[in-house]
């Protein structure tokens, strides 16, 4: 009589157990097929027994070229080529710096400033032209505004910096020095000592510093306590043609602008050089860096990213 305990329990069927031992998983085939030396059977939807296992990177191929001349044109001649395309596009149409030579605008724009202009402000010009515009011009520019221009002058065509005072439509007249716009007085409050502190002391200590308010507008000046008397300080009532501007240097007796421009001797102080609308560039608006020439060209940093008024 056979042993209780070697009985099978039936299966669910009600048949014999199976003699056979439970199918094995894929891990525990992989794990005999090793212990004997072998590669275990990979299945295609096999799971990976351990978390973060990394999958092998693919090795990026180097690219090879024929000769060193080929290397410098696919490694920096080229690279460097797109960034610089991109930079020279940007300052055409975008944003340009100027460099300031000359002290017309003291005391808001000084010598040596590197100064960031606006150059869609007013409209997209074509490169390198002086007055041809591509996408019509969006803006007029306003009083106040310190405008980055080509001088009508004839034989002196320079790029240059001047706040702008009068537009197209305005009456303006000068008088020692001082504005008068459509029969209104700029008013002129003294400037804090602070507007000159970049300034060589001895040369501040020449000028008188005012706050300048043109029909709204603020902006400092500086006049000279004892100018040439070649200096233009006054000129009668002259109404401004459409689409011109007059412009003027923030050093009053210290600028070559409206006052001169196109005109013989015999007519200054009688009439003024008008600019046209197309020779306006665009319009300052902050000082990118600023070198003290005066000083072995060290850095002004406090001038660093200044807004100009």
């Amino acid at each position: 009589m056979p042993d209780e305990h070697d009985t099978q329990p039936p299966t669910p069927e009600g048949g014999s157990a199976p003699s056979e031992p439970a199918e094995l998983t894929a891990a525990q085939r992989r794990a005999q097929a090793m212990a004997k030396g072998e590669e275990g059977p990979t299945e295609p939807d096999a799971q990976p027994t351990a978390k973060g296992r990394k999958r092998k990177k693919k090795k990026k191929e180097k690219k090879k070229y024929d000769s060193i001349l080929g290397y410098l044109w696919g490694e920096w001649i080229r690279p460097l080529g797109q960034i610089l395309l991109i930079v020279m596009t940007f300052r055409l149409v975008a944003i340009d710096w100027f460099d300031v030579p000359t002290g017309s605008m003291e005391p808001t724009v000084l010598v040596g400033d590197r100064i960031l202009v606006h150059k869609w402000a007013y409209g997209i010009r074509v490169p390198f032209s002086k007055e041809s515009w591509i996408i019509g011009q969006w803006d007029k520019p306003d009083r106040g505004d310190i405008v980055v221009c080509y001088s009508p002058d004839a034989g002196d065509e320079v790029r240059i910096v001047k706040r702008l005072v009068a537009q197209g439509g305005d009456t303006i007249e000068m008088q020692n020095g001082r504005l008068i716009v459509n029969g209104e007085e700029s008013d002129y409050t003294e400037a804090d000592p602070s507007v000159s502190k970049f300034l060589d002391p001895v040369e501040a200590s020449k000028f008188e510093f005012f706050i300048e308010t043109i029909q709204g507008d603020e902006h400092p000046v500086m006049f000279d306590t004892d100018p040439d008397e070649r200096i233009i300080r006054d000129f009668p009532p002259i109404t401004v043609p459409e689409d011109h501007y007059v412009v003027i240097g923030d050093n009053r007796f210290g600028s070559k602008d409206s006052r001169q421009w196109n005109l013989d001797p015999s007519e200054w102080g009688q009439k003024v050089g008008f600019i046209h609308r197309k020779r306006i560039h665009g319009r300052a608006f902050a000082v990118a860096f600023s070198l003290d020439k005066s000083n072995f060209y060290m850095p002004r940093f406090t001038r660093t990213g200044r807004p100009l008024d």
